[in-house]
């Protein structure tokens, strides 16, 4: 196949702020990379975006297309599917990349982008096995899907869950891998299982189903398991840049040099120092709060 660059692809919507700044420090870690044709926002928000000019494009939705593309069955994260359903239709002659806002490009996508030359597929990385998590809510998807089929493909006790915080799909194949993602997610839905990872679990069959899957977590991190130290790195960057008066280029610049090991992806806090500090809060409130008043005329 010809060399074919891949268009970015990301999914923001409401109003909470720290979706959208993890969305545009994603943005900038990848700006960098020629491998990037496009940079495609599918956004509520477009007014958050404008620092980026017209290095990306937007597909603006509102809360009518979001409650349209949750489908019948009015499942919240079928949005994923059809949001880039709605990127490859626009753009079906290049490959298409998803990333969740909380991720970063942390080394060149020359690679990757030679193996969605081949027709590979990508996930962020493998979860495991459905049957041998103690998971509840994997239990319960084992219990209820195992041995059953949707859209013609058997749910097996090896069927293997991917974490979707990262989508890649070669072109030729984007549109028929999509559809079919969004048929198992719609007949999957249709039954007693608990839909939590729904979307998550139809990606990874119907990307597997075409070519074995690959991982890309030595190339895109993901940090959703630490996400309040990362959000702190990041307000602090951005205003940082603000004071400074950085350009985007600078910006680009500046993380295409950063250390990516300063924060760990992922942190478990135990429930004992959650309980304690909210304890201790609890016995020691504020004291001594007072607002500015001002005067009336």
């Amino acid at each position: 196949m010809d060399n074919i660059n891949m268009n970015l692809t990301l999914l923001t919507f409401g109003e909470r702020l720290e979706n959208h700044y993890q969305a545009c420090f994603a943005i900038l870690t990848f700006l960098r990379d020629p491998q990037i044709e496009k940079v495609i926002v599918i956004t509520d928000r477009p007014d958050f975006y404008r620092v980026f000019g017209d290095r990306i494009e937007f597909i603006e939705i509102n809360q009518t297309t979001l409650q349209k593309w949750q489908g019948k069955y009015h499942f919240f994260w079928r949005v994923k599917i059809k949001a880039l359903q709605t990127v490859q239709a626009q753009y079906p002659a290049q490959h298409l990349l998803y990333v969740d806002s909380d991720t970063f490009l942390a080394t060149p996508l020359t690679e990757m982008q030679h193996q969605l030359n081949q027709g590979q597929t990508f996930m962020h990385l493998k979860e495991g096995v459905l049957s041998e998590q103690s998971n509840r809510t994997w239990q319960k998807m084992h219990r209820t899907l195992v041995g059953k089929t949707f859209a013609n493909i058997e749910i097996r006790p090896d069927s293997v869950m991917w974490n979707a915080g990262v989508v890649a799909l070669p072109a030729e194949k984007a549109q028929a891998i999509l559809a079919l993602a969004l048929q198992l997610c719609d007949e999957i839905c249709g039954t007693d299982c608990e839909r939590k990872l729904v979307e998550q679990f139809s990606f990874s069959v119907a990307l597997n189903q075409h070519q074995p899957l690959q991982p890309c977590n030595t190339i895109i991190g993901h940090y959703w398991g630490n996400k309040t130290e990362w959000n702190n790195m990041i307000a602090d960057f951005f205003v940082n840049a603000q004071l400074k008066n950085l350009s985007l280029q600078d910006c680009i610049a500046l993380l295409a040099e950063k250390d990516w090991n300063e924060l760990p992806l992922s942190k478990k806090q135990r429930n004992t120092n959650a309980k304690l500090k909210k304890f201790i809060d609890w016995i020691f409130p504020d004291k001594n709060i007072y607002y500015f008043k001002q005067k009336v005329r």
